[in-house]
């Protein structure tokens, strides 16, 4: 009896203790939110959680939810959402705006080591950034995780996020993912960390902008070396999604496409004086005369096929999501017909 109360005790010794080792993993922990913090931006609120983790949440999250950008062509399990959508049905230009309230920040900083364009006769469709094993790669805009999962095709572990503008933007090689298809994330939050994950010979950060699926280079957006974003206007020209479009090619005094050329100063603006001296010079008429009001264009008509969407036809024709329903008194969720006729312009 005595040698049985013995080895009990020695039984409940050595349970205690291994109790006392037993660490609870993560995700054994229940996630409840603890408390909402305030953040240096007044639209978004940091909340923390009892598992130790944290997220950003945007105050005016229902704005975000309704955009056009997330209401259609959009997949979480495959990296190309815009499949019905070609390059031809995009707009001659499409004007992007990086609103201040939309946040910016360089997804990494430093040398491009490979830029957008052709590489060993491929498309290299982004540019590779130097960074080591690791980093925090941060989300270059506010928007929302389309997709977060591991690419076999070459990308490794990536993410993509869905900006209210309509862009979207990759992260590849991540060594770890540290966010989820459907997060509502913010300019600077850290989406993964530099690695070498899928096609990779060193570790570097893969990041394309791309538009409905088209990529273009993201150097005509952002100087990775100083950080910054280059404009906060940007009319993106259907021909820059030609992979033989670089930005860095003329980027000092580029022209904008769209956009009206400087305005000439008064000296500028007086014509040539003539070869025969003592010709006098025509003052400039201060009082030009005011051409006749252009006539109206006729209303433009788009019979649905399958696959047509609002947000579709809005890229196609140029013509935004609020006006193709306030021109067909229709609202977002309306169920599109086939063979329907809807004014689009």
């Amino acid at each position: 009896m005595r040698k049985l109360l013995v080895f009990a005790v020695a039984v409940c010794a050595a349970w205690n203790g291994a109790a006392q080792r037993v660490t609870l993993a993560r995700e054994d922990i229940p996630r409840l939110p603890v408390d909402t913090l305030p953040t240096d931006r007044d639209e978004v609120r940091l909340v923390t959680f009892s598992d130790g983790t944290f997220r950003y949440i945007p105050t005016n999250r229902y704005i975000f939810d309704s955009a056009p950008a997330y209401t259609s062509n959009w997949d979480t399990l495959n990296l190309y959402a815009y499949r019905t959508l070609s390059l031809s049905d995009l707009p001659r230009v499409t004007d992007i705006e990086f609103s201040e309230t939309h946040g910016f920040r360089s997804p990494a900083i430093g040398q491009v080591m490979s830029p957008y364009g052709r590489r060993n006769g491929r498309s290299h469709n982004g540019v590779d950034i130097r960074v080591e094993h690791g980093q925090p790669i941060f989300a270059a805009f506010d928007g929302v995780v389309r997709h977060s999962r591991w690419n076999s095709g070459g990308f490794g572990n990536i993410v993509i996020v869905r900006h209210p503008n309509g862009l979207e933007t990759y992260y590849a090689h991540l060594s770890r993912r540290a966010v989820s298809a459907g997060d509502w994330v913010r300019a600077g939050q850290v989406v993964g960390y530099g690695g070498r994950t899928g096609r990779a010979s060193a570790v570097h950060l893969h990041f394309e902008v791309r538009y409905a699926d088209q990529s273009f280079d993201p150097e005509r957006v952002v100087d990775f070396e100083r950080g910054a974003l280059r404009r906060r206007d940007f009319a993106l020209n259907r021909d820059y999604f030609n992979i033989n479009s670089r930005a860095t090619e003329g980027l000092d005094g580029e022209e904008e496409p769209g956009q009206p050329l400087a305005a000439a100063t008064s000296s500028d603006a007086l014509p040539e004086t003539s070869a025969v001296p003592g010709t006098p010079v025509p003052d400039p008429d201060p009082t030009p005369a005011t051409p006749p009001p252009a006539a109206p264009e006729a209303p433009v008509h788009h019979k649905i096929v399958s696959g047509d969407t609002l947000l579709a036809l809005a890229m196609r024709y140029g013509t935004p999501v609020a006006k193709l329903c306030e021109m067909n008194n229709i609202t977002r969720t309306t169920t599109l017909r086939l063979g329907r006729n809807l004014r689009v312009k």
